[in-house]
């Protein structure tokens, strides 16, 4: 769901941030059960600014890949028809003859017969199980697209639609191959910048909130956070940054391949507490998704040294925090998560629907 939570930075990288840095608790109505076509979904306002350093050094930038196809309806159910043809046997009339032997008789055809293979019902597959067993996780390892770092940082209006874009022409490229492969069909996802609030088919957003919409197939990235964020450390403005919009692709790749769906059908029936459960689950395969494509590309995105810190901190610090609803994870969960993606570049690092729900919690 969208309107995550930003916790107080890790104790390594210094003393917790000013309040000025809390976000307001999201609206109430992005937690109630998804109407058709459904809730939005995206990483809310940024973590707090880590330390500034007196002198950064390299600035890192983070890919985002993208992708994908929204599977179609038809992905629950199988249907398999199986029919034989039925064969019809015939005999030939032996000919007559006028002569004092006794008149032969006719042979009298067999009569036609029929054969059928009974029709097998539709398989219907429990969405549960759809997820926790997807072929997204025998991928294999995702290929660098050897991104660059766009070389402007989002420092006004004009180079953050620049700086997106730049992110996700990496997406578009990185994904298609995993998506097909997991039996989805790629469709690049739409890109939106907003500043104030934005109204979507699937909601509307206020400051601070970043997020994906399944019913435009669009990612809405939140211009006026990045702005400011990088302005005041542009290593970490662009290590965020990179983050939310691979974060957002990993939530269109989850539509492109089913899953997204079958979270809508388990969320439909389940309690509150199931529901906070199961977005959990699907916050935090997105944000896994997400670092599949930062740790395949981070050679030549360059995240190493203070960029490579500038991104555990981020990390590591995203998550639920009081007051707001659970509905992201833990802090230690998002930076489990996101470490084992970043380190294995493999969405089998991803599976959190089979994962028990003390990690997931």
């Amino acid at each position: 769901m969208s309107g995550n939570q930003w916790g107080p930075p890790p104790g390594q990288f210094g003393p917790p941030p000013q309040q000025r840095y809390a976000a307001p608790p999201p609206p109430q109505q992005y937690y109630a059960p998804p109407p058709p076509p459904g809730p939005q979904f995206g990483w809310g306002p940024m973590p707090p600014q880590p330390p500034r350093k007196k002198k950064s050094g390299g600035t890192a930038v983070l890919i985002v890949a993208l992708i994908a196809a929204v599977a179609t309806g038809g992905v629950f159910t199988v249907i398999k028809l199986k029919h034989s043809n039925g064969h019809i046997p015939t005999a030939a009339a032996p000919p007559t003859t006028r002569t004092t032997a006794p008149r032969p008789t006719r042979a009298v055809p067999t009569k036609k017969t029929t054969t059928t293979t009974p029709t097998k019902p539709a398989r219907t597959v429990n969405p549960a199980t759809y997820n926790a067993t997807h072929r997204l996780y025998k991928t294999g390892a995702m290929r660098t697209v050897n991104c660059k770092q766009a070389k402007t940082g989002p420092g006004n209006g004009a180079q953050a639609l620049a700086y997106f874009k730049s992110i996700k022409a990496c997406l578009d490229r990185a994904w298609p191959k995993q998506v097909a492969a997991a039996g989805g069909r790629f469709d690049r996802p739409g890109l939106v910048l907003w500043g104030g609030t934005v109204d979507t088919p699937c909601g509307s957003a206020g400051p601070g909130r970043s997020f994906y919409c399944s019913a435009t197939h669009t990612i809405y990235m939140e211009v006026p956070s990045a702005v400011s964020y990088y302005k005041e450390n542009p290593t970490f403005g662009r290590m965020a940054d990179s983050f939310t919009m691979a974060h957002e692709y990993g939530h269109s790749v989850q539509w492109m391949t089913g899953i997204g769906q079958a979270y809508d059908k388990l969320r439909y029936d389940a309690s509150s507490d199931g529901q906070l459960q199961l977005s959990r689950r699907l916050e935090l395969q997105a944000s896994c998704l997400g670092n599949v494509f930062l740790g395949a590309n981070r050679s030549s995105y360059h995240i190493t040294g203070y960029a490579y810190q500038m991104w555990l901190y981020d990390v590591n610090g995203s998550g639920d925090r009081p007051p707001y609803p659970r509905d992201h994870g833990s802090t230690t969960n998002h930076g489990a998560w996101s470490r084992a993606a970043f380190a294995s570049r493999n969405p089998a690092s991803c599976n959190t629907w089979s994962a028990s729900p003390a990690r997931v919690s």
